[in-house]
Parts: structure tokens; sequence; C-alpha cells
């Protein structure tokens, strides 16, 4: 017995003073299965970016974004990926969550190369390919653009369908429809066969006056989770942002992930990796912010309640600040 109460001892001693990492040290990510988040949670395992900066990252995978946002508000997951105007719509509801940046990429609107439509005035009557539906942000911003250049709506002079961004490109490909506005990454894909870009949300947005990047998506979890684990949130973005300054220097890291991205050849990986380094957040302070505010209120604008929620306004206090 005496053997049994030392070795006991010992055991207890060992676990205090050489301790595994705490359960407060462990951060529970929702990911969608073949979104492009993973590419960075490679980059952080593979790197040991996680150990360097003492957390264990625990992923749960997901279908939808829907299901990832139930997810984190039934507390099955800390974090998930998704943009700032789900938070500003849940904190205008008193649902307190907060958004720090992930990537500012965004997409344009595309054609074959050898399509007669050279500029938005050529969409007349035309078919054009929207991800999501009619109040995906993209569309919204062109229809503000198309407001301020053309001095009328498209949905007024061309013909709108709304689809998953896998079956646009498909869509695209097969001429059923004349043109697609469409994520950066599948247009990233299609570039690389040729396809060119007669508009992007980037200058679309610079047209309505946004004179800085703004982020598209980025992480998101509860004000309160924040609050009581600031150190663990902060370990983690740290973790994020140095496989960013990675994907951003590092020709030989993307090779490695190649078959991850599901890039069909080498050219696909240049154009996938030439986008996602154009979105990676350099900068967001004050001025992004402010910048952000007046995005929100173009939205509000053309996708009303069923986009932002009860307020045309942002909702104060959705930014995460890492010290």
């Amino acid at each position: 017995m005496k053997i049994i109460k030392n070795l006991l001892s010992v055991i207890l001693l060992v676990l205090i003073f050489n301790p595994v990492i705490a359960e407060e040290n462990v951060l529970n990510i929702g990911l969608l299965k073949w979104g492009s988040v993973n590419w960075e949670m490679d980059i952080i395992k593979h790197n040991e970016l996680d150990k360097k900066n003492n957390i264990v990252i625990k992923k749960k995978f997901f279908s939808t974004k829907n299901a990832a946002s139930i997810a984190l508000q039934g507390k099955a997951v800390d974090m998930i990926v998704t943009d700032w105007i789900w938070v500003s719509r849940q904190k205008a509801e008193n649902k307190k969550y907060v958004f720090y940046p992930h990537s500012m990429s965004v997409g344009g609107i595309l054609v074959k190369h050898d399509s007669n439509i050279t500029d938005i005035k050529s969409l007349e009557n035309k078919k054009l390919g929207i991800a999501g539906s009619s109040i995906d942000k993209s569309w919204l911003l062109f229809r503000a653009y198309s407001n301020k250049k053309l001095g009328k709506d498209p949905i007024e002079f061309l013909k709108p369908n709304y689809a998953a961004p896998p079956l646009l490109n498909e869509l695209v490909v097969r001429n059923e429809i004349d043109a697609v506005l469409n994520y950066w990454h599948y247009n990233a894909r299609l570039k690389s066969k040729g396809y060119r870009e007669i508009i992007t949300v980037e200058n679309i947005l610079k047209d309505l006056g946004i004179e800085s990047k703004i982020p598209a998506y980025g992480w998101v979890f509860s004000e309160d989770f924040g609050k009581k684990n600031k150190g663990l949130i902060d370990s983690f973005l740290n973790a994020s942002n140095e496989a960013k300054k990675i994907m951003l220097s590092s020709d030989n890291e993307w090779e490695r992930i190649f078959p991850l991205t599901n890039a069909k050849d080498r050219t696909t990986l240049i154009h996938l990796r030439d986008a996602y380094r154009n979105g990676i957040p350099l900068t967001f302070g004050n001025k992004e912010i402010e910048e952000t505010k007046k995005v929100f209120k173009i939205l509000a604008k053309y996708g009303g309640r069923n986009l932002v929620g009860k307020s045309n306004e942002i909702s104060p206090g959705i930014f995460w600040s890492k010290n």
C-alpha cells in the first residue's frame, strides 16, 4: 500500500510540474470540408505553429456555412469563419459575436476569352450567373456600381441566374450562361483556363468610394468566449498570421499543399496562390473599419432586412482587437 501511495505521489508531482496542455489551451474550430481555410490550417500544423503558440486546435467539419454558424451558436465549436454581416446582424439581435479578418479576397465577373462581352454594358440581355442568391454581397455591390455608372439596375437589363459556385463554373464552361460573378477561388480556376475578367469587386468598391481593402470574411467567436479566453484567441491569431506570412512568401509551401487545393495543374495552383496572397490582410485598423461601415450601408440599401437584419448600420464593437 505504501508503495502505491508513493507511486501516486510521484505521478501527481509529474503532472504538477510537467503539465499537459490544459483544456483552456484547446480551441474547437468549425470549418467547411472543402474551404480554402483548410490550407492555412494545414500550414499551421505542418510548421508546428500551434505548438509554438501553445495551443491545441481541434477541427470539426461542416457541409455548409449555416451548419457551422448553428454549431457556433450552440457552443459545439468555439470559432468559425464567416463574414462581418452575419456578426453585425447577430449583435443587432443582442447575440454578441466578434470578428477578426481572415481574408480580403473578392471575386469578379468573368467571361470566356473570345466572348463579345467587354464591359458591363455588353451584359445587356445576357445570362449572368451569380454565386448564392439575390442577396449575394458581390451582386449587390455590382448593382450599386451599375446604378452609379449606367443609371440603371442590372436586374432591369440582364438575366440573373443564381446557383452554387461549383455549378456556375460548369454552366459557363457549357455555354449555358454568358458570364459569371463568382467567389475568388472559383474565378481563379476559370482564369487558369483563359477566362477573362471584365470587372473585379475590388474595382467596384474603389469606384463606390471605398478607399482601402476591407475583409471579406474572418474568424468569428462569441464576445464572452473571447473575453474569458483572450490569451488563447490571441495565440491562435498569432499562429494564423504566421501561417499567412509563410503563404505570402513561400512558393515551396504552396507546392506542398498542391493536392489540398484540388488544383488540376500547376497553372491553376499559381492562380489560386496569387489570388489568395492578394487577399491576405496586411493592415486592419480604424480606417478599414470606417470603410467597412460604408460598405455595410450600401449592402443594407440593396439587400435590405433579408441580408442585414434589423439595423441599416453596422453594429458597434464587432471587431476584435488583438494586442
